[in-house]
C-alpha cells in the first residue's frame, strides 16, 4: 500500500514566516512594564522605610559617613628626563680614555709579563660607538 505524504511547508507554515517578518523582539528587561516593576518595588520599599522611621541609603557618602573614595585612576605627574645612554659619536671612549685598551701586568716572582687588552666597549678603536 502507498502513502503519500503532504508536502513539508516548512516548520509552522505561516507563523514563522509572520515572525520573521515582524524582526527581532525586545528583551523583557527593555519594555516599561520592567521599569514600572522595579520603580513600584523602589517606591514601596521607601515607604516601608519611611513607616519605620529610616531613610533606604543610597550614595556611598550615606552609607559609610566620614569616608573619602580613593580615585578610580591616578595619574602620574613626575616628571620624566632622557640622558643619552651613550657619548656622542666621534668622542673618546669614557673606559679606555681614547688608548683603544689597556695594558696588563701579570709579573710575579722577578719575571716581567705584560700583554695588551683591547676595550670591548669601543672595540679597541678608543672611539666611542
Amino acid at each position: 500500500m502507498t502513502r503519500t505524504r503532504p508536502a513539508n511547508r516548512g516548520g509552522y507554515g505561516g507563523m514563522e514566516d509572520d515572525d520573521n517578518r515582524r524582526g527581532p523582539e525586545r528583551d523583557e528587561t527593555d519594555t516599561d512594564l520592567f521599569r514600572q516593576l522595579v520603580r513600584q518595588l523602589v517606591d514601596e520599599g521607601d515607604d516601608r522605610a519611611a513607616a519605620a522611621g529610616r531613610q533606604a541609603r543610597r550614595t556611598f557618602a550615606e552609607m559609610h559617613p566620614g569616608t573619602t573614595r580613593q580615585p578610580v585612576l591616578q595619574m602620574l605627574t613626575r616628571t620624566v628626563t632622557f640622558a643619552p645612554s651613550a657619548p656622542a659619536a666621534g668622542a673618546t671612549c669614557t673606559r679606555c680614555g681614547g688608548t683603544g685598551g689597556q695594558t696588563i701586568d701579570t709579573s710575579s716572582d722577578g719575571v716581567s709579563r705584560q700583554h695588551w687588552q683591547s676595550c670591548q666597549p669601543c672595540g679597541g678603536t678608543g672611539v666611542a660607538r
